[in-house]
């Protein structure tokens, strides 16, 4: 009977999976867990939700993945009682970059209601191949901020 897994390894399963899109099969075979195990934590955790996320490269993505490790590891300082000092450096590295992304985040709205209302006032008032060109230069700087968050 194979040794329980423990958090650590579980997340690397979770990070093969959905960040480096390896196969179930080859990440049951590189940690020694049976397929069925594996299937079951694709499944729980919804890693294939965050995997498609991920390719679609969404900072959604991202926040799923780093809010799950840190409740892998808070989980893991909870069954010690006692936190090490490189958890704790892990711990304070995770919900700084949650903080980062979310803030990131929460501003995409506000520039997604602006460029809303530009869209409609060059709308009312210009030709179709203006509207084209804007439509266009929105497009290029949506790709451009996506590029940027990865």
């Amino acid at each position: 009977m194979p040794a329980p897994i423990d958090a650590k390894e579980r997340l690397k399963a979770e990070m093969m999976f959905v960040q480096e899109g390896k196969t179930a099969r080859a990440i049951a075979a590189a940690l020694g867990v049976s397929e069925n195990t594996l299937s079951a934590w694709v499944t729980r955790g919804q890693w294939v939700r965050q995997r498609r996320a991920r390719l679609g490269g969404t900072s959604q993505a991202t926040l799923d993945v780093l809010k799950r490790q840190r409740e892998l590891l808070i989980g893991e300082i909870g069954v010690e009682h006692r936190a090490a000092p490189e958890q704790i450096d892990a711990l304070h590295k995770l919900t700084l970059s949650i903080e980062k992304i979310e803030s990131r985040m929460e501003s995409i709205g506000p520039m997604l209601d602006a460029i809303g209302r530009f869209a409609e006032f060059v709308a009312a008032g210009a030709d179709d191949a203006d509207c084209a060109t804007v439509r266009k230069w929105i497009e290029k700087y949506f790709d451009e901020q996506r590029r940027r968050s990865q």
